[in-house]
């Protein structure tokens, strides 16, 4: 049988042949397995936790306080500095000077005019309040405030046009000018009377009290 060997061999070759062969593909697959996924290197640094930006806190506002006034040393700190005698008799018995309530926590402002035009300049500018108002309390409306405030050119003028233009009487006196408004209040006679004189502005409004002289009596004690 002169084929049988011939025919071995080749069965051998082609065992052989299949047997590298399928070692080859499993040598592949092992490979094939072993790589990235596609696109896996670029998504895994998302997969990982980043920290958040933190944000920086807002700054914290600076407060500036608002500048006091320079003290106009012609101005007393207290109000019997003003006057060149005591006026307490004179208000007595309904009116005393600044009781204490006036001063307390939480008591009404106290400004001697109600024009809106002059008002702001006043609240600006006042260095010393003296009111004499009823001792048991009140609303600072009935009785007599009196403010005396440092003014400048600009602020005078702006005064003295407000209270021409809310018909008040103005004309000059003892060097300087004169405000009036007089009319009938709720305990009286009631008005303003203002005289401002070399930056020096004296503001007075009542209602109720009714004293003579008493501008011209703190003019003559300020400008003596």
């Amino acid at each position: 049988m002169p084929d049988a060997a011939p025919a071995t061999r080749r069965s051998r070759t082609l065992l052989i042949v299949a047997a590298s062969a399928l070692v080859i593909a499993v040598v592949a697959l092992v490979v094939v397995l072993a790589l990235p996924a596609p696109g896996s290197q670029s998504a895994e640094p998302a997969s990982q936790t980043r920290p958040a930006p933190t944000a920086e806190p807002a700054p914290a506002p600076v407060a500036v306080p608002t500048p006091e006034p320079v003290r106009d040393e012609r101005i007393p700190t207290d109000c019997a500095g003003i006057y060149t005698f005591d006026w307490s008799s004179t208000f007595a018995p309904g009116y005393a000077l600044n009781p204490e309530w006036s001063t307390a926590d939480g008591a009404p402002a106290l400004f001697g005019t109600d024009d809106a035009g002059a008002l702001p300049v006043l609240q600006e500018t006042s260095q010393l309040t003296c009111a004499w108002l009823p001792p048991e309390g009140g609303d600072g409306r009935v009785g007599l405030v009196t403010n005396v405030a440092s003014v400048d050119e600009a602020q005078t003028a702006a005064a003295i046009a407000a209270f021409q233009a809310a018909g008040q009487e103005c004309y000059q006196e003892e060097g300087g000018t004169r405000c009036i408004l007089e009319f009938e209040g709720v305990a009286g006679s009631a008005g303003e009377s203002h005289f401002i004189r070399e930056g020096l502005w004296i503001a007075t409004r009542w209602d109720g009290p009714a004293v003579s002289g008493y501008t011209l009596d703190i003019v003559s004690q300020l400008f003596a």
